[in-house]
């Protein structure tokens, strides 16, 4: 008795599809598949080949474990053992369907089930053969099927990649075998056409072994070798020169390296590179290698010069940046002697006004001092009399809106500082030694609470100094839409030795920041300057831990520098009464281009 042989269950049968043009098993593990030239779908073919739609055709398993073959209303069709299906059809092992009638094949094989042996359409005869050799000397080009597709397109079956084939379309001419075997020729509508022993094909036209096959009117001229069942002998007809073979065109490589890379399993791009360069090493034009170590040397020499010309640039933009500082620097020592020499001058104009006042001078020469008096504090730029006191409260009213409270968060601790917002963009200005730690660890995060508010905002790290007489750092809150500072004194023009100045910020942190509601409010420091140099400005009057990075005010409401330090004896445990500040000029080094040109500076 025989048994019937065992199959594999219906509903665990997974389906492969053998693609006959790239000789690769697609396997298809799920319950559906569907194939186009979309990149997104599960089985993709070349998005160069025209034939096949975006998305074309789907395979999929019914409850039974049968699988199905649709049509997706592509353009050319789905043809199913050389008929176009209309809807959806079931598959068994060594059918064979094809996205388009000359688009890619695929054979079906069903795990577990055998090839069926029942009668199959003509089209299931053994595929003919066809050998084509290059009449000017080349490798012979071989395909079998029964309709072979020639042309420049990757998708042919016999795709034509050399220098000698640029007068090919990309898909020429088609060879088909009849039932019988017999072979025709038909152009597909070639641009040059396409012709048989000197004959321009009209029509399907004959081919038999020997016979001339041009590709275009002086284009690559073929000779038929192997034609199905018959062949030519060696020693007849055409010599076999494969030394002679033409040069790849840069497409043809591309096409080549494009197919190897779509074929591999992993690694794709590498396996493009490693064809990339075996192709223009063995198979391209001493010409075309040529230009391709000229390209590749002028595009090493234009990165080399592009990088040199940005050091080029970056080291005279340092050098404009240092010299500028210096002028300044040079300029702000100027300013600060002549001030001095005009405070000296209205001192000891007021010391001779007074003692005129209490002698009996008449009143002519009493005159004449006040007169001298008065144009000399015009022309120092202040008219502040001995007894008059500056209105910090209209300096505080108008910018402590733009003080905030930096809070710096560390793995371990936290750090609190001021600052002060420069531009409607969020760009603040505290000191770098609030934002970074004396190992040199970076914070994990910043916000910063702007004064009468209680939010705390997220802020990123800009820019921080990294030398230790310019202790300044940059932050941006962001979308920040709150207030800035009134004005910023980058000149130095109203820093002066005697002035009135003040700070607005926040000693001792959050101990004295918050209110009962939860609101952080500012503290105001008046005093004056006690000295003013290039490099810092030494304040008179309380300041406090927590004050760092707090903007110093002159009389007029302007920013004239960056609070970073007090002076403090040992053992002192009231606040310190001897405050330092950066001029706010020297800030300017470690701002964006964006924030200067924000600013107009």
């Amino acid at each position: 008795m025989i048994l019937p042989a065992p199959r594999i269950s219906g509903i665990l049968r997974p389906v492969i599809l053998h693609d006959e043009r790239r000789e690769l098993d697609l396997h298809v593990d799920g319950a559906s598949a569907r194939l186009g030239r979309d990149p997104s779908l599960d089985l993709t073919f070349d998005p160069g080949d025209d034939v096949v739609s975006a998305a074309h055709a789907r395979v999929w398993r019914d409850a039974g474990g049968s699988w199905w073959l649709e049509d997706l209303g592509s353009t050319n069709g789905t043809w199913l053992n050389g008929r176009r299906i209309a809807a959806a059809e079931p598959l068994a092992s060594g059918d064979r369907f094809t996205l388009g009638q000359r688009g890619p094949a695929l054979r079906v094989r069903l795990e577990g089930e055998p090839a069926r042996t029942r009668a199959e359409p003509a089209t299931e005869i053994a595929a003919p053969s066809l050998k084509l050799r290059r009449v000017a000397g080349g490798e012979d080009l071989l395909a079998s099927g029964r309709e072979i597709l020639l042309g420049r397109s990757a998708t042919c079956t016999v795709p034509l990649r050399t220098v000698a084939d640029t007068v090919v379309s990309k898909r020429h001419a088609a060879v088909a075998f009849d039932e019988a075997g017999a072979a025709t020729v038909t152009d597909l509508g070639s641009r040059n056409g396409t012709f048989v022993n000197g004959q321009r094909v009209r029509g399907p036209a004959m081919l038999k072994v020997g016979d001339r096959l041009m590709l275009g009117w002086h284009g690559p001229l073929f000779e038929v070798r192997v034609l199905g069942a018959a062949s030519l002998p060696e020693g007849e007809g055409a010599e076999y020169r494969p030394r002679l073979q033409p040069r790849k065109t840069l497409a043809g490589i591309m096409q080549v390296a494009r197919g190897e890379a779509g074929a591999a399993r992993r690694a794709r791009a590498g396996v493009f590179l490693r064809s990339l360069a075996r192709q223009l090493v063995r198979e391209s034009s001493s010409p075309f290698r040529a230009a391709v170590l000229l390209l590749v040397a002028a595009l090493v020499v234009a990165v080399v010069l592009t990088y040199r010309s940005g050091l080029r640039e970056r080291a005279a933009s340092e050098a404009r940046l240092a010299s500028a500082e210096r002028e300044f620097a040079a300029q702000l020592r100027a300013a600060s002697e002549a001030q001095l020499r005009a405070d000296s001058v209205i001192m000891r104009l007021r010391r001779d006004v007074l003692a005129a006042r209490r002698s009996s001078v008449s009143r002519t020469v009493v005159d004449s001092l006040e007169n001298q008096l008065r144009d000399a504090e015009a022309r120092a730029g202040t008219a502040v009399g001995p007894t008059t006191v500056a209105d910090f409260s209209r300096v505080s009213a108008e910018n402590q809106a733009a003080v905030g409270l930096v809070i710096v968060r560390y793995e371990s601790d936290s750090v609190m500082g001021s600052g002060f917002v420069i531009t409607p963009s969020g760009y603040l200005l505290t000191n770098g030694h609030v934002v970074r730690d004396p190992s040199g660890n970076r914070p994990r995060a910043i916000e910063v609470v702007m004064a009468d508010t209680r939010a705390p905002l997220a802020a990123d790290l800009v820019a921080a100094s990294d030398l230790s007489d310019q202790d300044i750092a940059v932050l941006r809150i962001r979308n920040y839409h709150g207030a800035v500072v009134r004005s910023i004194d980058w000149t130095g023009r109203g820093v002066r030795q005697g002035a009135a100045a003040a700070l607005i910020g926040f000693p001792r942190g959050t101990q004295l920041a918050f209110d009962a509601n939860g609101f952080v409010r500012t503290t105001m420091f008046a005093g004056v300057i006690a000295k003013a140099t290039s490099e810092w400005i030494q304040f008179a009057g309380s300041t406090d831990a927590g004050s760092s990075g707090s903007p110093v005010f002159d009389a007029a409401g302007a920013v004239i520098g960056v609070h970073y330090g007090a002076y403090a004896s040992p053992g002192e445990t009231a606040p310190p009464a001897l405050g330092f500040a950066i001029p706010i000029g020297r800030a300017r080094r470690w701002l964006p281009a964006a924030v200067r040109a924000e600013l107009g500076i």
